[in-house]
């Protein structure tokens, strides 16, 4: 059963290799606070706080979300390899989602296990962006 909106209901399992591992919070914080001697980090940037053992991680549709934002870079911060960023974040559950739409300049955390309401979510923080 398809979804007229916002792909199909039922999800693969594996991620889209366009969806980065972010595996450490220096990582994050090169994103976040980029050095003057880095390359300027490709903005927007969304993270996905999950893990592999997570139901509703499982029940989004990346390939949806990469293929209806291919402009936003995507990274998943898998919360039992990079245990401190999340914490950084203030993440309370999985899944979460935020942006980094430039230095130091984040959303607010969003959680949803529904391919619709993360596709929605991202197009209103985009629109709101001015991105």
């Amino acid at each position: 059963m398809q979804s007229k909106t916002h792909g199909p209901s039922q999800t693969s399992h594996q991620l889209p290799a366009s969806i980065l591992p972010l595996t450490s919070h220096e990582l994050f914080e090169s994103m976040y606070t980029p050095s003057a001697d880095q390359p300027k980090p490709q903005y927007p940037i969304l993270v996905n706080f999950s893990a592999d053992w997570c139901g509703p991680c499982k029940r989004l549709d990346w390939n949806f979300i990469v293929e209806e934002f291919p402009d936003i870079t995507i990274y998943r911060c898998d919360v039992d390899v990079n245990k401190y960023t999340p914490g950084f974040c203030g993440v309370k559950s999985i899944p979460s989602c935020l942006f980094l739409t430039g230095p130091k300049q984040v959303t607010p955390l969003f959680q949803a296990s529904d391919t619709a309401k993360l596709a929605s979510w991202i197009s209103n923080t985009l629109v709101a962006k001015g991105k």
